[in-house]
């Protein structure tokens, strides 16, 4: 240990790390004239995230002197390899130095994170004064790698990637589970998790393509029952373990209904930031507000990708439940005979009922920054107070839910703000219009400023009500192919600005071309479809006579 301290005194930079440990705190000298034990520009990268790790001449001759009584032998040794390794790996650090602090990558935050799953900012701070009975973390593989490319000129100067370490083929065949039977066990679940994460994997590669997306030209789906069953799994554990109202924080983009219109969701990605690591994930969350299948001709793209969105980023991809989520309206409205139509009839209704199943365990709203409540449809007659939404318990089917839960996912405000109190809803018997005195009520009674529903078309994708204090929104355009609207999303900054920002109907040339295959196949069924039970009218249309029934209109 001698040696090698000797060695390193000889090329010794003047900055090192502080050295914390309980065993030799007692015994390290006082900091000498050149700075020995000193907090400076560090010369090797920290020992499991501890900048306080002492590397210097002083502590290493030290460590040698006890190595018999104490058991332990420091060494230190280094190579121009390492050196090269240490110089890249802190230029990384110093780069994301903030004013003396050296910031935890995002995914190191498990520790610090919210009950919603928002992180917080993570910092060490190089603080001599740490007290002695602090306990270093354990010690953890991060799951990504980073991979620089061949071509670099070192020091990171090349382009630099982040993989998964479940994707290097040669990495992992030498990890030891224990006995042969625990080997076998361990490497199923292992398996089956790896299985289940690829299928998300495959899913976003497959589908999370802003500007090159295009419909299927032949309508069968690319996923078969297996992988859709691994893909439902994995996300109706995160949403079990979620409350019925979610608590999120600011900055975060709100959707509205999306009805199967998968190329509007691809155009809202491509316009304003897509929940990817090349698009904003890291920053900003995301946050759906139902109603994610039928009318439109991709409902299982949609949702799947939203799923697989959400097994992939658990903490800032939240969905909750719309109205048609529920096995008896997407049975009637196109959800059910997409499946069938794309995977066959046997899978198709298998697939029908598992993805139903998962739609029960939705949470119900969105709480942000305890300011603004997010929910489907409205407060209706029964809602007053958050509690109630909470006390919801789910799994949950729509035909058992209670006054509350058919307030929450069908209701709507009246026309207008003169239009006060409760009023009769034309989408059917039981269920209410509520006026802008009962929206400032629960504002009030919740200490809440702003309510964010969805559940209506509406001609500019947002439509504000009861003097500001709610908005309409809706994320498709052109509904049914007959409403020619606009389709939005809101992004809360962390000020509590909302902005709005709006996509228009394309062209029909460009949208969907008359002569493309896919147009063919796909009109056939969706539209007749739709003129069976045509959409709710836009909100602010006159509503026509509805002489098919109130089931037609939803």
């Amino acid at each position: 240990a001698a040696a090698a301290a000797s060695n390193l005194d000889q090329g010794r930079l003047q900055g090192r790390y502080g050295f914390t440990d309980d065993r030799t705190r007692a015994s390290i000298p006082d900091p000498a004239a050149d700075g020995a034990v000193v907090v400076g520009s560090p010369v090797a990268p920290p020992v499991n995230g501890d900048i306080y790790t002492d590397i210097s001449t002083e502590n290493a001759m030290l460590q040698g002197s006890r190595a018999l009584s104490k058991g332990v032998e420091y060494l230190v040794e280094a190579s121009a390899a390492e050196a090269e390794a240490i110089t890249a790996a802190l230029a990384a650090a110093k780069a994301r130095r903030v004013n003396g602090e050296v910031e935890l990558p995002d995914r190191d935050r498990g520790a610090e994170a919210t009950s919603s799953g928002k992180q917080i900012s993570t910092q060490i701070k190089p603080d001599s004064a740490a007290p002695n009975n602090s306990v270093p973390a354990g010690v953890r593989l991060h799951h990504r790698a980073v991979v620089v490319a061949a071509e670099t000129g070192g020091a990171l100067g090349g382009m630099v990637r982040q993989l998964s370490i479940d994707q290097f083929e040669n990495e992992g065949r030498r990890v030891s589970y224990g006995t042969p039977e625990s080997a076998t066990a361990a490497r199923k679940l292992l398996d089956r998790q790896m299985s289940i994460h690829s299928v998300a994997k495959k899913v976003i590669a497959h589908l999370l393509k802003p500007r090159g997306w295009k419909p299927p030209v032949r309508r069968q789906f690319f996923l078969d029952c297996n992988e859709i069953a691994d893909l439902c799994d994995c996300a109706e554990r995160i949403f079990a373990s979620e409350p019925s109202v979610l608590q999120l924080k600011a900055p975060i983009k709100i959707f509205g209904d999306l009805h199967g219109q998968f190329g509007d969701l691809m155009r809202l990605f491509d316009e304003y930031g897509s929940p990817s690591t090349a698009g904003d994930i890291a920053y900003i969350d995301y946050l759906f507000l139902g109603d994610y299948v039928d009318r439109g001709q991709h409902s299982m793209e949609t949702i799947s990708l939203l799923l697989a969105l959400k097994v992939e980023h658990p903490h800032q991809v939240h969905l909750i439940r719309g109205n048609h989520e529920a096995a008896d309206i997407n049975a009637l409205f196109g959800f059910r005979i997409e499946c069938i139509e794309r995977m066959g009839e046997r899978d198709g209704i298998w697939t029908w009922h598992r993805i139903n199943r998962l739609f029960n365990w939705l949470p119900l709203a969105a709480l942000i920054e305890k300011k603004i409540i997010c929910m489907h449809g409205g407060i209706g007659r029964s809602i007053n107070h958050v509690e109630q939404i909470e006390n919801i318990q789910r799994p949950i089917a729509m035909e058992a839910g209670s006054i509350v839960l058919m307030d929450l996912l069908w209701s709507d405000p009246t026309e207008n703000d003169s239009v006060e109190g409760l009023r009769p809803n034309a989408r059917g018997p039981g269920l209410v219009t509520f006026g802008p005195d009962r929206v400032m009520e629960f504002c009030n009674n919740n200490d809440l400023q702003l309510i964010v529903r969805a559940h209506e078309c509406v001609m500019d994708g947002f439509e504000r009500f009861a003097q500001g204090h709610l908005i309409t929104l809706f994320s498709a355009t052109n509904y049914c192919g007959t409403a020619n609207n606009a389709g939005a999303i809101l992004v809360l900054g962390r000020d509590l600005v909302v902005v709005p920002k709006l996509i228009h109907p394309l062209p029909p040339a460009i949208s969907s071309p008359e002569t493309s295959p896919e147009r063919l196949i796909e009109d056939t069924w969706m539209q007749e479809l739709n003129a069976n039970r045509p959409p709710t009218p836009t909100r602010g249309r006159p509503q026509v006579t509805n002489d098919r029934g109130s089931l037609a209109w939803i």
